[in-house]
């Protein structure tokens, strides 16, 4: 499978959604698959804002 971006215009949008369904394709909105990784994450920060600049200062002292 490969995922695609695929921007058309509105009017359009309801012969692709039928085209989608006739080939077995999945169909989704951008807005969705973006609302779906936003919920996908941790609720609680993994990392205290003391070990995030640690890792920034880190980062930025190796360039």
């Amino acid at each position: 499978m490969e995922d695609l971006v695929l921007t058309i215009p509105l009017q359009d949008a309801a012969f692709i959604e039928t085209l989608a369904q006739r080939m077995g394709w999945t169909m989704r909105k951008r807005r969705t698959s973006v609302e779906r990784f936003i919920n996908s994450c941790p609720k609680t920060p993994q990392m205290t804002d003391e070990e995030i600049q640690a890792e920034i200062n880190a980062v930025r002292q190796g360039l």
